[in-house]
């Protein structure tokens, strides 16, 4: 059945009458749901996956079905390779194909180094850095036998310039960069292209709770003063996916209000 699907995709593209399918990956809330939505907004089919919170995913997908596409939610814990190959052998299933692959789930687990226990370091690497390499490990050989594809890895500012108390986070968002930069010289020979995008500090639940002395501090080191909104990188991420993009791979595109320091 995979097989005939994958020719059938073949076909239909040739003939210039098939949708892409993308999946975006802890898609049920902020940056994700963000991304989810602006695909949507270009004809795109939607996977929508979160490892926790089904009814989230469901509510993302009835609003993308409100703007008259196609989506459907995925269950998955990205760190589980299983889970992870049978949401995407599922994808394949039913569509036939993945063109789009955005490895936007991730966690944070803060504390300063010496009270970090070693659970919390191996959470955050084994969901914002192995997770990017179960995701992207199964959709690549998928695109492979499609003739391309288009890989994005949400990193952050954090995995350029570090932060007090998430060394974790830091150590795994640098790796993801590390990552994209491998697997787009293996890949691009195949028409693959895999870029990352390191958003600043973005309005979403990862920042609520923070005092407002600690915010105001953070402002202040934001050129523009102002927080990004999810809508501004998701706006990027339809960029690099779109046939626009295709001679970029292997880069780091910056979203963060021209915070370098």
């Amino acid at each position: 059945m995979r097989e005939q699907n994958i020719v059938s995709y073949l076909k239909r593209r040739k003939e210039g009458g098939v949708k892409k399918v993308a999946l975006v990956t802890g898609s049920s809330r902020g940056i994700g749901r963000a991304i989810a939505i602006e695909l949507a907004n270009e004809g795109i089919n939607i996977v929508v996956n979160n490892s926790k919170n089904p009814q989230e995913g469901l509510e993302v997908v009835k609003e993308i079905k409100k703007m008259g596409q196609h989506a459907v939610y995925i269950q998955a814990d990205v760190s589980d390779p299983k889970q992870v190959e049978n949401m995407v052998k599922r994808i394949i299933n039913e569509f036939g194909r993945i063109d789009i692959l955005v490895n936007n789930a991730g966690i944070i687990m803060d504390k300063k180094l010496e009270n970090m226990d070693i659970e919390q370091w191996n959470k955050v690497i084994s969901v914002n850095l192995t997770g990017t390499f179960n995701c992207t490990k199964a959709v690549i050989k998928y695109m492979k036998k499609q003739g391309g594809g288009k890989i994005v890895n949400i990193s952050s500012i954090v995995g350029e310039i570090g932060n007090f108390g998430q060394s974790n986070y830091a150590a795994s968002k640098g790796g993801v960069i590390a990552f994209t930069k491998t697997v787009a010289k293996e890949y691009a020979k195949y028409g693959i292209t895999v870029n990352a995008v390191a958003p600043g500090f973005i309005k979403t639940k990862m920042l609520e709770g923070i005092p407002e002395e600690i915010m105001r501090k953070i402002l202040e080191q934001i050129p523009l003063r102002r927080l990004g909104e999810p809508e501004e990188v998701a706006k990027v991420v339809r960029f690099l996916v779109s046939d626009d993009a295709n001679y970029i791979t292997g880069q780091v595109i910056n979203i963060n209000g021209g915070m370098y320091m």
